[in-house]
């Protein structure tokens, strides 16, 4: 691989560790490009969308930008960073709803562990993720928290309304990143 001559080895069918390149996600040939997320897709509901990407915490502007479809909390992390990528929408029930935006996220309670989840980055690079836990918490509850530090690996969390249960009741679904095309 660098050019030199492989060590001789008494096993042709194997490799000595030695024998190959130091290998470490910390050499500086290896770049961590950040990008936003530009689209959704999840195979198993049928679901595919742009995700916006406000620069805003300000709850009556991202409810707006909820109107255009799954919106990525500002401060979360950008698909190729360590940390978590948090991208909510509406989910809405009522029997009619003329904005289909509100319904953007109605089946995201159907996903089951390993379903997978493929977010477009900005830059074409598809970041693939597999479905861990789905839960139901109330807003207000102290296990209502997202955690946004950039350690832990890379993850996925996506946050919907549950419309049937109550006002202050909430889908948080976890997901792991498992590659990158």
């Amino acid at each position: 691989v660098d050019g030199t001559a492989p060590r001789a080895s008494h096993h042709p069918a194997s490799v000595a560790l030695a024998d190959l390149p130091v290998l470490s996600v910390d050499s500086p040939e290896i770049e961590v490009r950040a990008v936003s997320p530009a689209r959704i897709r999840i195979p198993a509901i049928a679901l595919d969308l742009p995700v916006q990407n406000p620069q805003t915490r300000d709850i009556a502007a991202l409810d707006t930008v909820l109107h255009e479809g799954p919106a990525r909390y500002v401060d979360s992390a950008q698909l190729g960073e360590e940390g978590n990528v948090l991208v909510f929408a509406h989910s809405s029930h009522l029997p009619i709803v003329h904005n289909q935006m509100f319904r953007a996220f109605n089946r995201v309670p159907e996903l089951v562990a390993g379903d997978e989840i493929v977010i477009e980055g900005e830059d074409g690079t598809e970041y693939r993720y597999r479905v861990l836990v789905l839960r139901q918490v109330d807003a207000d509850s102290p296990e209502a928290r997202i955690d946004l530090s950039k350690t832990g690996g890379r993850k996925l969390t996506l946050v919907t309304c549950d419309t049937l249960t109550g006002k202050s009741a909430r889908f948080i679904l976890e997901a792991e990143f498992v590659s990158t095309l």
